[in-house]
């Protein structure tokens, strides 16, 4: 285990069945890997496929899971129209946004493509995160996140996880 402290706050958002559960246990698990406090709670319409879900990670010495207007450092939006609904969390000078979208804006990428050009659209979430990963901002490396994603995926889905992701990466 490589130790790395970390303040950072991380808002993931989507629709139901877009993998933002996933993606959330999975940047967990990547903080605690490295060694830091990590809290965070999943919120809003999780049991109805194709609501809206959101998720907030907060790493470092925090109380409460929840992040306050202002003080996202990172969003991970898995559509454009969660991001319209989340982008206010986002620290006005400082904060990054990585956004699934066809459009052509900064940060954004067509994962939902990538994912279909890969052969499965539920591993778009991963795509986005691999492509994150290549920012500075991004409180993580790829390789650890690959390593931990390879502890966590289910056995069936671990080949097309880990090419979903590096197709992100290699963007």
């Amino acid at each position: 285990m490589t130790k790395k402290k970390i303040d950072s706050q991380i808002v993931i958002c989507g629709r139901g069945g877009q993998g933002v559960l996933f993606l959330t246990r999975l940047i967990d698990e990547v903080a605690v890997h490295q060694g830091n406090n990590v809290i965070s709670s999943e919120t809003h319409g999780m049991a109805m496929r194709g609501g809206s879900v959101a998720s907030y990670i907060r790493i470092g010495d925090y109380a409460s899971p929840l992040i306050r207007t202002g003080q996202a450092d990172i969003i991970l939006a898995l559509t454009d129209s969660e991001l319209q609904f989340n982008n206010h969390l986002l620290k006005k000078d400082t904060g990054t946004v990585f956004v699934n979208s066809p459009n052509k804006k900064n940060n954004a990428v067509n994962a939902t493509r990538i994912s279909k050009d890969l052969g499965s659209v539920v591993v778009a979430n991963l795509v986005l995160l691999g492509y994150a990963c290549k920012d500075d901002t991004f409180p993580f490396d790829f390789s650890t996140v690959k390593t931990v994603l390879k502890k966590i995926s289910p056995p069936r889905f671990l080949d097309s996880n880990i090419e979903a992701l590096t197709a992100g990466y290699q963007i």
